[in-house]
């Protein structure tokens, strides 16, 4: 408010109904307080000079694929550098971190840590296969929704040294030999990890496929062209008449040359994971694999 003041605004008009009062000290106009972004907007009057929105805040901002519930809406996450002392207020969650110049970047018009950053940060909240689940969506990004890879595995790397013995050690360390560029949803990520954690081979991730006689296949999810099987996650999007009818144009195609084709939906990636690897393994196994499954240990991941 003083700013204002300074700047000529009547402490009437500060007053006035019309203006919007989130944070202790600031006016703001015409802000939408459910998105994110328009939150930080109101914060940023209040916000120390080397001070950067972070950790859950920074994940909404940078759009990371996190499980349900696991963002932080009533606060906004602010990290200061050490030795400061970590932002406090109504609303805010205040860190204090080692940064350097060259880990605040700004994106969207607001001061953020880096993505590879923020990766070591959330990480400290979740279960390893969420935490690969993220870096896989940071460094593939998804070329059908012109979202470019925020990082690359060096970058998570390099930033995961840098912040070593720290919380969230155990998980960063478990999952940065389990990322891979390729993914393009959480789902598909985790799709991945259980298929290789019950023993299958590795498959290729939005590959494209080419039958012997040449004809283009497409890019499924995930394929072993070498067992002529791929599948495919059915997400929200695959319940338009249109998207059906172009997936089974596509399914029909891979039946015609005799490739195997297994669907994934969330109930069974979610509610039935043990069921949805042995499917892929038996389908896998009357294409000529011949390896051991093992579906004791497979757990299951939270929606």
């Amino acid at each position: 408010m003083r700013d204002a003041i300074a700047r000529g605004v009547s402490r009437d008009r500060l007053c006035s109904s019309d203006l919007q009062r989130l944070f202790h000290g600031t006016r703001s106009v015409g802000l939408d307080f459910a998105r994110v972004t328009d939150r930080c907007r109101a914060y940023l009057p209040r916000m120390g000079d080397d001070n950067a929105f972070s950790h859950l805040t920074a994940a909404e901002l940078y759009a990371f694929p996190l499980p349900f519930g696991a963002l932080d809406p009533l606060r906004l996450h602010v990290v200061a550098p050490a030795p400061a002392r970590a932002p406090a207020g109504r609303g805010i969650a205040g860190h204090r971190a080692r940064l350097r110049a060259d880990d605040v970047v700004v994106f969207a018009g607001l001061p953020m840590v880096r993505p590879e950053i923020a990766w070591c940060q959330v990480a400290e909240k979740l279960g390893v296969d969420d935490a690969v689940a993220v870096a896989d969506w940071i460094v593939t990004g998804n070329p059908y929704l012109n979202v470019l890879p925020l990082a690359t595995l060096d970058d998570l790397m390099s930033a995961a040294e840098s912040c070593a013995g720290g919380a969230g050690h155990r998980t960063r360390t478990a999952a940065l030999p389990l990322v891979r560029d390729g993914p393009l949803s959480r789902p598909e990520s985790l799709l991945r990890l259980l298929l290789v954690r019950a023993g299958l081979p590795e498959p290729l991730l939005n590959v494209r496929c080419i039958a012997d006689d040449g004809t283009d296949l497409g890019m499924p999810d995930v394929a072993w062209p070498k067992y002529r099987t791929v599948g495919q996650y059915e997400g929200e999007h695959h319940r338009s008449v249109r998207q059906q009818r172009s997936d089974i144009r596509r399914d029909e195609k891979y039946f015609d040359h005799d490739w195997k084709v297994v669907k994934v939906s969330a109930d069974d990636l979610f509610g039935q994971p043990i069921e949805l690897a042995d499917r892929f393994a038996r389908r896998l196994a009357s294409q000529g694999w011949r390896g051991a499954v093992d579906l004791r240990h497979l757990g299951h991941f939270d929606r």
